[in-house]
Parts: structure tokens; C-alpha cells; sequence
């Protein structure tokens, strides 16, 4: 145990504190414990931040340390496909049967692409379908469907991920109706991820925008420069805004869960796509 101790010692003895609370609270969003169980945590940030590179980072470890497992992705409609960026060859395109779903190459005035996509009729046939070491970017033709999908996947029994661009699309904030009653059944299903096998990350520009309800049930947030704090967080606004947004070597962002926090910096490896610049179109957005 003392050997141990001073290998870890000496592996943080260059970083700060901040750092070290940094990466030990990253590290909980790859690991697979049955008595914690899955975790769910939100990156926020200004447009050009980083939030999307940072998720991207989040799935290429998820392929590469589990790739007997299934992997989802949420792309927003009427805009790129951002996964994109890690290559076409990680990706499985499935589209639910009669949504209306359609693709169109950005690089040709939203001409319309016909890439390989599998269809699905089913939350069922979609999971029994989605192929393991994959990221399956699924398109429903509607946004709100996944909070039903992620209700489905609490039940399958083994780990799953999920990943979802820009969450505030999908709970918004100041909602009433249908809709207001539909993001409170999904906050109940995302209070449960720390029962069941399920990984569950997203992004959104402004953390206000998300509502409430699901806002309380974040255990992981990453902030970047540009973000806004809230009641949720130990850190101020203050604090968020002496974030430095640095190019060369990466924007700074704090890293905060179960009251701790820390700070680190990320840099963005994924350049754009300049082959496959598509996007999606919906019945919905």
C-alpha cells in the first residue's frame, strides 16, 4: 500500500491541487462501478468553447476501452453532424422507419445525400440492431423521443452510453403542457442513471436553458469559458469568467461533481470534417 501510494504521489507531484480534483473527477465519467452505477454530467460553455471536442473525446475513450458495448448519439436537426468530426468509418447511421428523416451535403447547398443508414421500426429493433464499438447516431425525426429511448434503455440490463448534443433542445427550460409533464418523467429516468448501467453526457450553450428539474440531476458539469453558473454550483459566475480561452494550448474549464471542483484545460483534437459535412433534416426540431 505505501508503494502504491508514492507511485501516486509522484505521478501528481508536477500539478496543482486544482488539477489533480480535476482529473480524479474525469476519471468517475469512464468508470464502470455496479454499486455507484452510471453517471450523468453536462458540459457547458460559449459557442467555440470546446463542449462539443470535449464529448467527442468522451466517446473516442468509450470505443477504444469498451468496444463490446453500445454507444448512442444525439445530433441536433438542421445543422452539422458534429460527431462527424471523429470520422465516418466509427460511425453506424439508423433512422426510425417513416420518420421522414433526410441528409444533405452542407459542401453542396443542402443537396440531398443518400449515405448507408439502418432502419428501425422500435426501440427494441433499434437497440437489437445498434452494432457494439460503434457510435450509432440515431434519428428519430423528433428530438423529444429520446427521453422515452432513455427510459427504454434503463432496462436493458448491461452498460450503455448515451450522448446528447445540445440538451437544451430537448428539456428546455419554461415549458408547460405535454411537454412540461414529458421532461418530468425524464428527470425521474436521469435520477436513476446512478442505479442502472448507463453513461449518460451532454452539452448545451447556457446551463439556464435546460430545465430545472433535469439541471438538478447533473452529477458531473464541466465549465468553459463563456459559461453561466447557477444555483446547482459552488462556483461563481466570477470564477467562470476568469476562465482563459488559450488556442495553442487549450481553454481552461472547471471540472465539478458532489460539491468538489477542480481545474484543467482541454484541447480540441478534432479538426472539421471537410469531407463529410452533413446534416440532418426532421419532421421536428
Amino acid at each position: 500500500m505505501m508503494n502504491q501510494n508514492n507511485e501516486e504521489d509522484e505521478e501528481y507531484e508536477d500539478i496543482s491541487k486544482s488539477e489533480i480534483i480535476a482529473e480524479r473527477l474525469l476519471k468517475r465519467c469512464h468508470v464502470h462501478d455496479y454499486d455507484s452505477g452510471g453517471i450523468l454530467s453536462l458540459i457547458t460553455g460559449g459557442m467555440g468553447s470546446g463542449k462539443t471536442s470535449i464529448m467527442l473525446s468522451f466517446v473516442d475513450y468509450t470505443l477504444n476501452h469498451f468496444p463490446d458495448e453500445k454507444v448512442f448519439w444525439s445530433n441536433t436537426y438542421n445543422a452539422p453532424i458534429q460527431s462527424l468530426r471523429i470520422g465516418i468509418d466509427k460511425h453506424h447511421i439508423m433512422v426510425l422507419q417513416g420518420s421522414d428523416v433526410t441528409f444533405h451535403d452542407r459542401k453542396q447547398r443542402l443537396k440531398r445525400i443518400y449515405p448507408k443508414i439502418t432502419e428501425f421500426d422500435s426501440f427494441e429493433d433499434l437497440y437489437n440492431k445498434a452494432i457494439p464499438g460503434k457510435l450509432n447516431c440515431v434519428f428519430f425525426g423528433s428530438r423529444n423521443i429520446w427521453m422515452d429511448f432513455v427510459h427504454y434503455l434503463r432496462g436493458v440490463g448491461e452498460w450503455v452510453h448515451v450522448f446528447i448534443d445540445e440538451l437544451s433542445e430537448i428539456s428546455p427550460a419554461f415549458t408547460s403542457g405535454v411537454l412540461f409533464k414529458q421532461i418530468g418523467r425524464f428527470s425521474i429516468d436521469l435520477k436513476e442513471v446512478r442505479k442502472c448501467m448507463m453513461n449518460i453526457h451532454t452539452n448545451t450553450q447556457a446551463l439556464p436553458d435546460v430545465d430545472h428539474r433535469i439541471r438538478t440531476k447533473i452529477m458531473l458539469r464541466v465549465f468553459l469559458p463563456g459559461a453561466k453558473s447557477g444555483k446547482e454550483s459552488r462556483l461563481s459566475q466570477q470564477a467562470l469568467d476568469n476562465l482563459i480561452e488559450n488556442p495553442k494550448y487549450g481553454n481552461e474549464a472547471y471540472i465539478e461533481s458532489s460539491g468538489r471542483f477542480g481545474r484543467t484545460q482541454f484541447c480540441d483534437i478534432y479538426p472539421p470534417n471537410k469531407k463529410e459535412q452533413w446534416e440532418a433534416h426532421g419532421n421536428e426540431i
